[in-house]
């Protein structure tokens, strides 16, 4: 049996004890152990407002502790417990309270004075690291550095295997959006380096978390897909880190087209930061031995990458909707849409034309594509590799002149579209940034121009050039 066909039946079975309603008694499972953790641990964590953490009070509260957590690292291998807006998740569980208590929004805020949201637990810490947890939270926090302080202290005293998570938000359904003000070059940057970070902890052979992707994901959602600086390549970002970011835009933005709810939206963003993740699996890795230095391995195939992906993404226990979706979308992520078994999965639809577009105009393997150069290449292919109303609402979110294409006015002045399509009116007027002028040469500031308010004929597009600079007729 061959790798993709485990995975295909590991997909299966998960479903089946999905309808067959043994993982729902497992989700009970979860919640009965993650209510009892979760008193345990805000317990702890006032005991140290009244005893020395040297007391003998703390032994057996300290051994609950440890046991709790022992029975869920059985159940779901790696335990995530996160605090969202008032409320407890542990591996995407929600742990439900009696309502006359208000643990959850408690533990949140003792969380959050180290500006904490989760905890990642790899395997039950010892007595000394739970101390040093302990201990670490009842310290005043670092004025500066709070979360990266408590985490090098817990490092030091030996508990590693516990990982610190930030503050993570969830938008509720229904929940009207905020304009906030957010720096969007910081946060495409953040962004790319929770992708890295994530290859980095799946190719160590941790359990996937898809917390800290539904965070910055959410943070995006909030700045608006129409920011321009989302767009924009993170110099200080790694390749991979950009690409995948520009792929989870351009996935959020089809299915914004397609009218999907905020949740879905959401959950494709989370999906599109994960579909690479395969590349962070080793294969041919061989332990050292006294005689042998062994070999780390190496990253799959383009080939089998798809499946590796899925294989990583099931390592995380039990059953949950959006842990399936996310296998089913990674391991078909790059099936054409007509094919014998029928299209893939919507959210592995918009993943294929939404990757093909960025590797038709950012590909390192010879000239890369202009934006509308690869939009009419994935255009000429609808129906047959990609699914034709994904096609459509890409080139309607999109409009004549993609980000990245670079025009030339009818005053000679060349731009950079960086906007994307604001209205079927506007829909080959974008926001563009100007590149070279007559008078002022390459300029040292940023200027931009609005081409949809701007109605001088002068300011008309003249030309879309061509990948190699070379102007071709529109």
């Amino acid at each position: 049996m061959d790798e993709l066909q485990r995975a295909q039946n590991a997909l299966g079975k998960a479903i089946d004890r999905a309808r067959g309603g043994e993982d729902r008694a497992l989700a009970d499972k979860v919640r009965d152990s993650g209510e009892r953790l979760v008193r345990q641990l805000f317990g702890l964590l006032r005991m140290t407002r009244t005893h020395d953490l040297e007391n003998e009070a703390f032994q057996k509260p300290l051994g609950d502790f440890r046991q709790s957590l022992g029975e869920l690292i059985g159940l779901l291998g790696a335990v995530n417990l996160a605090t969202v807006e008032g409320q407890v998740y542990i591996n995407d569980i929600r742990i439900r309270f009696d309502a006359r208590t208000d643990t959850a929004a408690m533990l949140g805020k003792e969380l959050g004075k180290h500006r904490v949201g989760g905890l990642t637990f790899h395997q039950v810490p010892g007595k000394a690291a739970m101390r040093a947890l302990v201990e670490g939270f009842a310290a005043d926090p670092d004025p500066l550095h709070p979360l990266r302080t408590l985490q090098a202290a817990m490092d030091k005293a030996g508990a590693g295997a516990m990982e610190l998570q930030g503050i993570f938000r969830y938008r509720v359904s229904g929940e009207e959006q905020v304009n906030r003000q957010v720096d969007a070059r910081a946060l495409s940057a953040r962004a790319a380096d929770f992708v890295d970070a994530a290859v980095d902890s799946l190719g160590a052979e941790r359990m996937p978390n898809p917390l800290p992707m539904r965070r910055v994901v959410s943070d995006i959602v909030d700045a608006g897909f129409e920011n321009p600086e989302l767009w924009d390549e993170r110099p200080d970002a790694s390749p991979f880190g950009n690409h995948t970011l520009r792929i989870s835009l351009v996935c959020m933005l089809i299915a914004e087209q397609l009218g999907l709810t905020g949740e879905a939206i959401q959950d494709l963003g989370v999906v599109a930061l994960f579909h690479d993740v395969g590349y962070a699996r080793r294969e041919g890795a061989v332990a050292p031995t006294a005689k042998d230095p062994g070999h780390p391995g190496y990253a799959p195939p383009f080939e089998r990458h798809g499946t590796s992906g899925a294989a990583i993404l099931l390592r995380q226990r039990g059953f949950h909707s959006a842990k399936i979706v996310r296998a089913l979308a990674v391991l078909d992520h790059h099936a054409d849409f007509e094919r014998p078994e029928g299209p893939p999965h919507l959210f592995a639809r918009i993943l294929r034309v939404a990757e093909d577009f960025d590797v038709l105009t950012a590909r390192a393997r010879g000239p890369a594509l202009t934006p509308v150069e690869a939009l009419r290449y994935i255009q000429a292919a609808a129906g047959k590799q990609y699914d034709p109303i994904l096609v459509q609402a890409l080139v309607n979110a999109l409009g004549a002149y993609p980000p990245g294409t670079m025009l030339q006015l009818e005053d000679g002045r060349i731009v950079e579209s960086i906007g994307l399509c604001r209205s079927p009116e506007t829909w080959d007027r974008p926001l563009c940034r100007v590149r070279w002028s007559a008078e002022l040469g390459e300029p040292e500031e940023e200027v931009r121009i609005d081409l949809a308010e701007a109605s001088e004929a002068r300011t008309r597009v003249r030309w879309s050039l061509g990948s190699r600079g070379k102007p071709m007729l529109r």
